[in-house]
């Protein structure tokens, strides 16, 4: 698999990019390899040095040697020939222009609990954004994992079992269960839940990059290539609300304050 990374026809992607990695679609030419490089010196980065990175991927940093490691940094995923790898960088600069409308439209925040996300949720609609532009991600560790991995991307259950409870999430149209490799059943209420979305679309809600950057590749092996922050959190207990303003005249301010007032902790998305 591995090859002559220096020499080989690749595209480098900056740290701030790697989300767009989550609006890719299936069209495009997969890397063979990939390997992260400071983009300066062109060297590859020490063991360390990744683990630095890969802590601070999502986190507000005002470390001066964080802010100039986010600089320096890039993923360098390698192809069999040229014009491979300028499909991918056709494919890849569309998956950005996606990323970046969607970063200027949404927030996302994490919360300790689903009680206190979906009291965030309330107090989201209190203040004028509609429960269509809501979004609630949980992991469901009352159902059973097996059962649910045999779901094929989704499965949608209804409202009044105790996946939804009561509350915010209880209210919506439904609840999607999803089966993610290596997590188990996510649970999806609102807006996402209500598209029937894929796993990606869940990623394409909070940022899983190292799963991105894992199916990217089409290699089970390069799990550790980023770190997956959407794994992390959600292996911790966390739950995640998104909200989409392009819908409302309220804006990701608006958003962020709320969020804020109501415990939860809002992901640095730009």
């Amino acid at each position: 698999m591995h090859q002559n990374l220096v020499s080989a026809p690749a595209y480098v992607i900056k740290p701030e990019e790697l989300l767009a990695l989550n609006y890719l679609g299936n069209d495009y030419p997969h890397p063979v390899d990939a390997e992260w490089i400071n983009r300066g010196t062109d060297q590859k980065l020490r063991q360390s040095t990744i683990d630095m990175l890969q802590r601070t991927l999502f986190k507000d940093m005002a470390a001066p040697s964080v802010v100039q490691l986010h600089r320096s940094a890039g993923l360098r995923v390698v192809f069999e020939n040229e014009h491979d790898r300028q499909a991918f960088a056709t494919a890849f600069a569309k998956a950005r222009e996606v990323e970046l409308l969607k970063r200027q439209a949404s927030v996302t925040a994490l919360f300790d609990g689903r009680e206190q996300a979906e009291l965030a949720a309330d107090a989201l609609v209190e203040a004028g954004f509609p429960k269509e532009c809501i979004s609630i991600l949980w992991r469901v560790s009352q159902i059973s994992e097996t059962n649910v991995a045999k779901a094929e991307g989704h499965t949608m259950i209804n409202v009044a079992s105790a996946v939804a409870g009561g509350g915010f999430a209880g209210a919506l149209l439904g609840v999607a269960v999803l089966a993610i490799p290596g997590i188990g059943p996510i649970a999806a209420a609102g807006a996402i839940a209500a598209a029937a979305p894929s796993v990606a679309g869940v990623s394409g809600v909070i940022g899983a990059t190292g799963g991105a950057i894992a199916r990217m590749l089409d290699d089970p092996d390069v799990e550790g290539i980023a770190a997956n922050h959407f794994e992390q959190q959600i292996r911790r207990g966390k739950v995640f609300v998104s909200v989409d303003v392009r819908e409302t005249d309220l804006n990701r301010d608006d958003a962020r304050t709320v969020l804020r007032q109501a415990g939860g902790k809002p992901l640095t998305r730009g």
